[in-house]
């Protein structure tokens, strides 16, 4: 529950939001969801249970015991555990520091474990929003119309694939029933004037956007 602190300082935002802006929606990815579809945690299990099959097979034909075959895969526990501690913790991490902030004049991600970083988009730049539900989770993908593209590695997890010359900012992991591609379409209708639907993209896309005016993003 928010406390009485101005909401900007309560979402840990830099500065506080010029006067008549208002924020629509906030919230951060779930864990759960980075871990499986971000980090790929059934595919990493799927690659040591691979691997774990190999130390048994060789045991096995070597004649040795029950016993034997059963413990042969407590070799890989040195490599296995230290690389899903790590994936764990990172995707722990990520959930705790990312911040999504929709207001009626832009988008912000305020994201960065290490170091923080602030990335502002206005919703004139938004061409497409489109939305991919998936049992843990929903990613919201932000089609931008700018040339001025916000560089990958400034959005990076929170970005699309491996689009460099084309990146398209995400809202990841975000839950289920989250208002969130509900509340940005119907900004964004609101922000900008001639505002025409466009096909969706993205399997079970809540509604396709195309803005008539552009404006450049900013990531400081």
């Amino acid at each position: 529950m928010m406390n009485d602190e101005p909401i900007d300082i309560a979402l840990g935002l830099p500065g506080p939001l010029p006067a008549g802006e208002r924020v629509l929606w906030h919230g951060k990815p779930e864990r759960a969801a980075l871990l499986h579809y971000l980090f790929r945690w059934p595919l990493l299990v799927a690659y040591f249970a691979l691997f774990a099959l190999l130390p048994i097979l060789a045991t096995a034909q070597s004649g040795a015991s029950v016993a034997q075959v059963l413990f042969s895969p407590v070799l890989l526990l040195p490599f296995a555990v230290p690389v899903a501690g790590l994936v764990m913790a990172s995707a722990w991490a990520l959930a705790r520091t990312s911040v999504y902030v929709i207001t009626d004049r832009r988008v912000i991600l305020q994201v960065g474990v290490a170091f923080t970083r602030t990335v502002n988009i206005p919703l004139e730049l938004i061409a497409d929003v489109s939305a991919r539900e998936r049992p843990r989770g929903t990613d919201i993908a932000l089609t931008l119309r700018s040339a001025d593209k916000i560089a990958w590695l400034a959005l990076w997890p929170h970005v699309r694939g491996f689009q460099f010359s084309h990146p398209v900012p995400m809202l990841r992991g975000l839950p289920i029933d989250s208002p969130a591609g509900a509340i940005l379409v119907d900004a964004i209708m609101r922000t900008a004037p001639g505002v025409r639907h466009a096909p969706v993209r993205v399997e079970k896309a809540p509604v396709g956007i195309d803005a008539a005016t552009e404006r450049a993003p900013q990531h400081v």
